[in-house]
């Protein structure tokens, strides 16, 4: 294997300095010859590949998880998560919410120096916020209460809200802080979204270099307030779409960190390659709770007695996760002892019965690109004709899908998919999904007045242990509304060589946290 013999991959300048060297040894020179590279000299790279396309690396559109993957290499967010899932400091060293949950007082670091050269200062932190608001769209959603930033002193600020917010803290996780000072130069007449697409204006841990055909190459920011010599000194994201390609270029030893399908996982481990895993998302299908079949709440509880969790866990994602007890995915705190899905086809069949329902033909919505959830589709089919269910399978574009979204009589009777946290907080995802209010995120057109009125309460109340208590009551009453057919946890695999660490850490979104990979010296 061609990493199977080295700690780390060595940079072609390297490689030839360290061959130049053995020729002098052999020639007879001693090891103490300055003219001799020492091994700490020797530069480390890194090849990660990633799935689909970046459109920007617009920190305004991380949103994506593909924008997002580049973005969190060149900037840093004011909080972050650590690997319990804990609230930490990043460019803030303090934050405090006030006593009405509507404005967060902060302390910056001191220390922390943009790639252009300018230091962060409150300025930084307000622009950039005032910048999110005036777009409106991508990563604003996250912080859409956001109302204004007051400056105390450079590093002093205070962020304000329009009405009670205890999600905004752990929102900030996801907003990232950028130059004003570049930016603002750089405005054009759409608020610098052209300039940023492919231009770097922020503090992280790495810079940018080349951005071309997908491949984007970083280099290590040594001036990084929190700077690693163990990050590589060059890092390239190469755009791999298939899952095969992944697992035979990390065999080949031309990506080093790469996603993996579970079904790949023997074939890496055989190859000298390690497997890191993490929860990551959870598998649905959502169901329109206010228009269609699927609005009658028998239908809603038939079909989630039909399906074959364990056999789709086994079979469709070879195993990789845990069946789903509940509404939000196992990764999340806050999350009250329910039971777990499970099939049951007599009792779906009397459920059916006892409504009289009769003769009920259902379409579901999937999107044919991902296999996996073709087979779902088909496997969910099968088992609601066990129960006298004809289901009809309609493919459909993402896009398309989020586009029926905006209105809750548009959006699709069934639809398989897949959702995760944006960043690691109960109340995120439950707003996001069962709020009546949140039209376009809201995929159940789901509403019930009782766990709105949870879900406020929660979204006004400082304590966090209270804030708890009210979304678990919120889950209860939502399961028992047979609101969503939460199917399993689905856990990630990603594949790296054994001298790289870091892999089975987690961005606040889940995905793999891409600037915490290092190279074992």
């Amino acid at each position: 294997m061609p990493n199977a013999h080295f700690k780390r991959r060595h940079s072609v300048a390297a490689f030839t300095a360290a061959a130049t060297v053995s020729m002098l040894l052999l020639a007879g020179c001693s090891a103490t010859d300055p003219n001799a590279v020492s091994a700490t000299d020797e530069e480390t790279s890194m090849v990660v590949a990633y799935r689909n396309e970046v459109t920007t690396i617009d920190p305004a559109r991380a949103d994506y998880v593909q924008t997002d993957s580049i973005a969190q290499t060149l900037y840093d967010t004011l909080v972050t998560f650590d690997a319990d899932n804990a609230l930490a400091p990043s460019l803030a060293t303090s934050y405090e919410y006030n006593d009405t949950v509507d404005a967060i007082s902060m302390t910056l670091r001191d220390d922390v120096v943009f790639h252009d050269g300018s230091a962060l200062t409150s300025a930084d932190v307000q622009y950039s916020l005032d910048r999110y608001k005036a777009l409106g769209v991508g990563i604003f959603g996250q912080i859409k209460n956001y109302d204004s930033t007051e400056i105390v002193d450079d590093h002093n600020l205070v962020i304000h809200f329009s009405t009670p917010d205890s999600l905004a803290l752990g929102a900030l996780s996801r907003i990232y802080i950028v130059s004003s000072a570049l930016v603002s130069e750089n405005e054009g007449t759409d608020n610098a979204q052209s300039f940023l697409l492919s231009t770097d204006a922020g503090s992280g841990p790495y810079t940018l270099g080349q951005a071309s055909g997908g491949t984007y190459t970083l280099d290590r920011f040594d001036d990084y307030f929190d700077f690693d010599e163990e990050r590589p000194d060059t890092m390239t994201m190469r755009r791999i779409d298939e899952y095969a390609t992944i697992r035979d270029e990390l065999i080949a030893g031309t990506v080093d960190v790469g996603p993996i399908a579970p079904t790949d996982e023997a074939a890496i481990t055989g190859a000298d390659l390690e497997v890191a895993k993490r929860d990551s998302y959870q598998a649905y299908v959502f169901l329109n709770n206010s228009v269609g079949q699927t609005a009658n709440p028998a239908v809603r509880e038939a079909i989630r007695l039909a399906y074959d969790y364990q056999g789709g866990l086994d079979n469709l994602r070879d195993g990789q996760g845990t069946v789903a007890n509940g509404p939000l995915p196992s990764s999340l705190a806050c999350r009250p002892d329910l039971a777990s899905s499970e099939q049951n086809l007599d009792e779906a069949k009397q459920v059916l019965a006892d409504a009289g329902i009769t003769d009920l033909t259902l379409t579901l919505n999937f999107q044919p690109a991902f296999s996996e959830q073709a087979q779902e589709a088909t496997l969910l089919q099968s088992n609601l004709a066990e129960i006298g269910v004809t289901l009809n399978l309609e493919p459909i574009a993402f896009a398309d899908y989020l586009n029926l979204l905006s209105d809750f009589s548009t959006i699709p009777e069934m639809m398989l998919a897949t959702e995760a946290a944006p960043y690691p907080d109960a109340g995120v995802m439950l707003t996001r999904l069962f709020l009546s209010s949140a039209v376009g995120t809201n995929k159940m057109a789901y509403s019930n007045p009782d766990v709105d009125s949870l879900l406020a309460e929660a979204n006004a109340e400082p304590d966090a242990d209270t804030r708890c208590d009210y979304y678990m009551d919120a889950q209860t009453i939502i399961d028992e509304d047979n609101a969503i057919m939460p199917m399993y946890t689905v856990t990630a695999g990603t594949a790296h060589r054994p001298d790289i660490a870091g892999a089975e850490l987690a961005a606040p979104n889940g995905s793999l946290a891409i600037s915490s990979l290092t190279v074992t010296q």
